[in-house]
């Protein structure tokens, strides 16, 4: 009974069940099950305080409106999940090795489960129908992956990042793996036999990489027969 009476008044349950009844993050969680269900343009401020328990003011006062809580979750969505990927440790590693680190990361985190993570639904949102929340999702959680990814084509190329050559690369490869990421529902019908779990991703995430890798080493040797320009 001891044991149990501690438990139940340790600070740090204390501190967790603080966190679970602040208002912010009770309008956090609702706003985000509603955003993912609906997107930006059809969630209503009223839904969410509804789903939260609170008054429709409360959104306008803890986040001033509702582009400022959206513009929240992705920061904490980030934050949550930004120090899982190993931007300095693909920095490190040769160009070919960094892109596969890359590939793979990135379907471990956006691409591996049947119910996407919540930035992803709200990205299969914004793509059907962009809305004033776009702006948010490309720079939270859109150009930082484009930016890592730019870095290594440019390594690998032996080009800026920003080079039209580089750019084309980049969104290439994007491409591949936003089709996986979001087209889920369109390949269930396109391929209904095909069962895309953990270990069929994986095999997807080496196809892309072996793919990429083939058709940058053939724009590497283009690039090198082009005459040089001043």
């Amino acid at each position: 009974m001891y044991l149990a009476m501690r438990t139940k008044f340790s600070p740090s349950a204390t501190k967790t069940e603080r966190a679970r009844d602040d208002p912010r993050r009770k309008l956090m969680r609702a706003a985000s099950e509603v955003f993912a269900e609906l997107g930006y343009q059809a969630a209503t401020v009223r839904e969410i305080c509804a789903r939260a328990g609170h008054n429709v003011a409360a959104v306008n006062y803890h986040f001033g409106d509702k582009h400022g809580l959206y513009t929240e979750i992705l920061k904490d969505e980030v934050l949550s999940h930004g120090e899982t990927f190993p931007e300095k440790l693909v920095e490190q590693l040769p160009p070919e090795e960094a892109l596969r680190v890359f590939i793979g990361n990135f379907f471990n985190h956006v691409a591996n489960t049947d119910k996407p993570a919540w930035h992803t639904r709200v990205m299969m949102h914004e793509m059907a129908v962009p809305t004033q929340g776009l702006g948010a999702v490309v720079e939270l959680v859109v150009r930082p992956k484009l930016v890592t990814l730019a870095g290594i084509v440019s390594r690998f190329l032996a080009l800026p990042p920003t080079h039209p050559k580089t750019r084309l690369c980049v969104h290439s490869i994007m491409g591949q793996l936003v089709h996986y990421a979001h087209g889920r529902p369109t390949l269930a019908l396109l391929w209904p036999d095909w069962k895309i779990d953990a270990a069929e991703l994986e095999v997807i995430a080496n196809h892309i990489a072996d793919f990429s890798i083939a058709a940058l080493k053939s724009v590497k040797k283009e690039l090198a027969k082009a005459p040089a320009r001043g």
